[in-house]
């Protein structure tokens, strides 16, 4: 790879071919970056090994289940910045135990390092057309209306036996 400017791979490929993970790179630059929001994962452990001088995470979901997510982009991104898995965890947990989730703290620790772009704004992204939503009515056949009444029947009998979170 020295004799390259720019590799392309995929995560799979990542972990199959070890001179990837051996090789020291200038810039090492994630895209879907949320691929590797559980650290658990085989493969987020084997991005994590990449060497790079510089790394970039690009997502359009930094967190999609919990803050733990982040951590995992964090700690690809810059190691140590949010500590380990456990210390962030009771970090959150005593961001929660405030009178409203004061989040506050972790943003400005995160803030200097996220570039976000929102669709909305026209001065960022104006090569990108106005959403269109087009809605297409079709109406069922009577085979279709008694078989999804027949479920939504099935599904109110289900639910009125269960109990609290089951």
């Amino acid at each position: 790879f020295s004799q390259v400017d720019v590799v392309l791979t995929t995560y799979g490929t990542l972990m199959r071919v070890p001179a990837l993970l051996d090789t020291r790179w200038s810039i090492a630059v994630l895209d879907e970056a949320q691929a590797i929001k559980n650290p658990g994962a085989q493969q987020t452990r084997a991005v994590k090994q990449l060497q790079s001088r510089v790394r970039f995470a690009l997502t359009g979901t930094p967190v999609e289940n919990s803050l733990g997510d982040l951590w995992s982009l964090f700690d690809f991104i810059c190691p140590g910045l949010l500590g380990n898995a456990k210390s962030f965890g009771s970090f959150v947990k005593r961001l929660e135990q405030g009178e409203h989730a004061a989040y506050g703290p972790l943003r400005k620790l995160v803030q200097p390092y996220i570039l976000r772009r929102l669709k909305s704004d026209k001065r960022i992204i104006g090569d990108l057309p106005d959403k269109t939503e087009l809605k297409a009515y079709c109406a069922l056949s009577r085979l279709q209306v008694s078989l999804y009444q027949a479920a939504v029947q099935a599904l109110q009998q289900q639910l009125a036996v269960l109990d609290g979170i089951a």
